[in-house]
């Protein structure tokens, strides 16, 4: 390791943002994702990595970015207990008021943090913070999340160019969790990320409990991360995010969306499922992964609407301002970019 990544080396994890990475098979990302957090411009901060359960070798090249550098912590699970779960881990091994997550995949910006850092001192209503988020062609991957009418989510420019179109700060329905930050303050609020949805939309339904606390997500789109996840861009996404994906925003819907409102977009919410359905069994000819989602959340309701009541019984704030259009162009767009 060289010299400048030893000399940015701390005791513990207790400084004021602990960075979240959690591990699954990342061999071909992991190293490059660390040495990104490691070289940001600003350097009060540690590292807490949370394995789960690799076999690629991924493991190792942790464990030595470990033995080089004091400000990372370890975490080793004996099971892949998904990225929801492995992330409370995290939380709960840190004592810094922020908490930042990057996917194993994504690399920063060395001034990532820092503009993050301004952003938070000068917005104290934002609990959440969204970063500008770029696949490694370029173009978009997420400017935070928007919710169209029927409680469709999507990723704000997601496929498009990068031409400044998003470079102003603004507030958004939810951060996408590859590269985000958060107020510690949020959680011991609004409870954990919630571990039954295992990977998929738990980022989504966090800054929707932000909201019903009356917290604000903020977009900052001078904090710049590059994904190299490409499943979901230009190629087909795999069976395992369809599943989770299509099983946990009907979860996200039952528990977050508050009355009358939730009356309101039922008929879209179950137009856009609907839609969902034949498109994956008609047009991709894979409706296992999505039949089987709607089919498991439907048997997972009970859950979610205990969560519900719990949730929407501490709500101080709405949805209002978080759902909004219909969305065509972005859905016409999704399914171009996923159906090849």
């Amino acid at each position: 390791m060289d010299g400048e990544l030893r000399s940015r080396a701390r005791e513990s994890v207790n400084m004021k943002t602990s960075l979240i990475v959690v591990n699954y098979n990342g061999a071909m990302h992991i190293e490059r994702c660390l040495r990104s957090i490691l070289t940001q411009t600003e350097d009060d901060f540690g590292i807490v990595v949370i394995d789960n359960a690799s076999t690629d070798g991924s493991l190792a090249t942790v464990e030595r970015f470990v033995a080089e550098n004091g400000c990372i912590r370890l975490i080793v699970n004996p099971d892949n207990v998904g990225f929801a779960k492995a992330v409370n881990q995290g939380i709960r091994e840190s004592d810094s008021e922020l908490i930042a997550l990057v996917n194993n995949d994504a690399f920063l910006d060395e001034g990532w943090l820092a503009a993050m850092l301004r952003a938070v001192e000068a917005h104290h209503d934002a609990a959440v913070f969204a970063s500008k988020i770029l696949f490694t062609d370029g173009t978009i991957n997420s400017t935070g999340h928007v919710i169209h009418h029927g409680f469709a989510v999507m990723d704000r420019g997601f496929l498009e160019e990068d031409h400044g179109q998003y470079d102003l700060e603004e507030h958004m329905a939810s951060a996408c969790a590859a590269a985000a930050l958060y107020r510690r303050s949020l959680f011991d609020e609004v409870g954990p990320f919630d571990e039954d949805y295992f990977m998929y939309n738990e980022d989504v339904d966090i800054c929707l409990r932000a909201h019903l606390a009356d917290r604000k997500v903020l977009y900052v789109p001078t904090a710049v991360a590059h994904h190299a996840h490409t499943s979901a861009s230009r190629g087909r996404p795999s069976d395992l995010s369809l599943y989770h994906n299509h099983r946990n925003i009907v979860w996200t819907y039952v528990k977050d969306v508050p009355s009358p409102q939730i009356v309101w977009e039922l008929p879209g919410f179950v137009a856009r499922n609907l839609a969902a359905v034949l498109f994956h069994s008609i047009i991709r000819m894979r409706p296992g992964p999505v039949l089987r989602a709607k089919w498991d959340a439907l048997r997972g309701l009970g859950a979610a609407l205990e969560k519900r009541r719990r949730v929407q019984s501490e709500a101080k704030g709405d949805l209002r301002n978080c759902i909004s259009g219909l969305g065509l162009g972005r859905t016409l767009r999704l399914a171009r970019g996923t159906a090849q």
